[in-house]
């Protein structure tokens, strides 16, 4: 390791996760490929995360339910009519007297239902360039959640209270497809098996398609699992022959008629020769460059923004003047595109549309890191201005300056 990093009181982002580990190493020498061991003498580390003080106020103000919460053991989940209500309230005295009798909680996305790993998630999906989402699991002492599998998934094991002690096998199947099938083994099944102990402020990182397994020994355990989905690039290359789809009629055309009824060389050689000039066409800059623009417009319309008390600036709209001062709201990544005569800003959650005459305002807004007036903005009569930016606050990209 090299350049180590200062320790952070909180941690917001992927940076803070791996500590004293760099980006650098971490993508060069861990990422897709092995697993990352981080041990730190340091229980505290993660505690600005979630702690198990919190787990039952966040379960009953944030009411996770459905296929967001489970409570299971040794891969069996107690029945949901046990600990929710009509009402969609959680019976938060089953769910203890459950915990008790050696059941696991888990909770799925806790990040929507907790303001600290809303962040992290967000900050590392904006660094990864991939989905970041998390997982949280609170097991009672001498116990198991689920048997040996593997994830379809990138994960980073994250200790948080009391530890657990996690089994590693060899991967027979190395970086499993996202969203496939995961499998349940057998012990005899697997081979080569590693044992990890993860106390308090202890990290992992676990590449998909490794198997594993997890139990609680003389403690209980906190831990959260940041799940990572991956754009692989099979999905790369399907995006780029969608973008060329729209160009390009031939990839719109239809297979000839019973084509999987007709087993015939005839055909064969027809498809290959087919598939060669497409993909031929496929594999140049314009479709790359038209791939990850459709990947990043799809990413920054799926991403909600941080909850940051927008409505304030909401209520100070008609007190906006040329000399107001306005700033991007926090985490806020936005593109402007231009199509035809149309001029729109892309950004978390929204897009706005607009004539293209307003593209330079809106790259000045898009570019600018800082605060700025409203008066600098350039192009446009006053009038328009503040039109723009009335629009842009209560749209969500905008919020009043301090």
């Amino acid at each position: 390791m090299n350049n180590l990093l200062e320790k952070k009181e909180v941690i917001t982002n992927f940076e803070d996760l791996i500590h004293p580990y760099t980006l650098e190493d971490f993508n060069q020498q861990y990422w897709d490929k092995k697993p990352l061991l981080i041990q730190r003498q340091d229980p505290s580390y993660y505690q600005s995360l979630l702690s198990i003080s919190k787990i039952d106020e966040i379960l009953h103000y944030n009411r996770p339910t459905g296929t967001s919460i489970r409570v299971v053991k040794n891969q069996e989940p107690l029945d949901k009519a046990r600990y929710e209500n009509k009402d969609g309230s959680l019976n938060l005295n089953q769910i203890y007297a459950s915990y008790s009798d050696g059941y696991t909680l888990v909770v799925n996305e806790i990040e929507r239902f907790w303001k600290p790993l809303k962040t992290l998630c967000h900050t590392m999906s904006e660094y990864l360039n991939h989905k970041t989402m998390a997982n949280m699991y609170l097991t009672p002492k001498n116990q198991k959640a689920l048997l040996p599998h593997y994830d379809t998934h990138d994960v980073f094991v994250i200790q948080v209270e009391g530890k657990k002690h996690w089994k590693l096998y060899d991967a027979e199947y190395p970086t499993p497809l996202v969203h496939s099938f995961q499998p349940i083994f057998q012990r005899e099944q697997l081979k080569n098996i590693r044992e990890i102990t993860l106390n308090a402020g202890d990290m992992m990182y676990i590449p998909r398609g490794i198997p594993h397994e997890a139990v609680t020994t003389d403690e209980s355990s906190l831990h959260l699992t940041l799940g990572v989905y991956s754009v692989q690039w099979v999905d790369f290359i399907t995006k780029a022959l969608q973008n060329m789809a729209q160009y390009n009629v031939e990839l719109r055309k239809a297979l000839p008629v019973g084509f999987l009824n007709t087993d015939t060389a005839d055909l064969s050689d027809k498809i290959e020769t087919k598939l060669f000039e497409l993909f031929n066409d496929v594999l140049n800059q314009e479709s790359i460059e038209g791939a990850k623009h459709l990947f990043a417009q799809e990413s920054r319309i799926k991403k909600r923004p941080m909850a940051d008390g927008h409505f304030n600036s909401l209520d100070q709209i008609d007190t906006l003047t040329l000399d107001s001062g306005l700033i991007k709201r926090d985490n806020m990544n936005c593109k402007v595109q231009e199509m035809g005569t149309v001029s729109r800003i892309i950004f978390s959650g929204n897009v706005i549309r607009g004539p293209i005459t307003i593209s330079p305002a809106l790259n000045f807004i898009a570019s600018n890191e800082g605060s700025f007036q409203v008066h600098e903005i350039p192009v446009l009569n006053d009038a328009n201005k503040l039109k723009l930016t009335k629009r842009l606050i209560r749209g969500g990209l905008l919020k009043m300056a301090e």
